[in-house]
């Protein structure tokens, strides 16, 4: 009875706190948006590495092994789509398949199509729905590329 009851707590932990254990590298150039987005995916568990700039985000992502990356489309120096695209290239073999999230405040036809073009597996628009993400690292981490 009590490691019924134990497996229920962990399941209701779990489905309260989706992402435990999970390893999120944010590239976040907005302090604000960047305290939302690292309070929203602590709140679902996650352990959450924010860098603010694309080539700071390229130098850690082989140390870090993030399990999925979170980035800005618009960071100052390079932008979202070119770190993604340095990831896809250069990196070593395992991080060339790193999932990744867009998130912009641009529209999302025009920026969508290309982030996606340049190797992120989702877009989404910034403040839209901010809990959105977690759903979709979520989903994404569930996925088989």
């Amino acid at each position: 009875m009590a490691t019924d009851q134990k497996m229920n707590q962990e399941t209701e932990l779990n489905s309260l706190q989706p992402l435990v254990g999970i390893l999120i590298l944010l590239v976040e150039d907005e302090p604000d948006i960047a305290d939302l987005l690292i309070f929203i995916l602590e709140a679902a568990g996650a352990e959450v590495m924010a860098l603010t700039d694309a080539e700071e985000a390229l130098a850690s992502v082989e140390s870090l092994h993030p399990d999925i990356l979170v980035c800005n489309m618009k960071l100052p120096e390079h932008d979202g789509n070119w770190l993604i695209e340095q990831i896809r290239v250069h990196s070593r073999q395992f991080l060339r398949q790193l999932p990744a999230i867009a998130v912009t405040s641009y529209t999302r036809e025009v920026s969508g199509y290309k982030a996606l073009n340049a190797g992120f597996n989702r877009f989404l628009v910034k403040l839209e729905s901010p809990e959105e993400i977690v759903d979709e690292i979520v989903h994404l981490l569930s996925t088989d590329f």
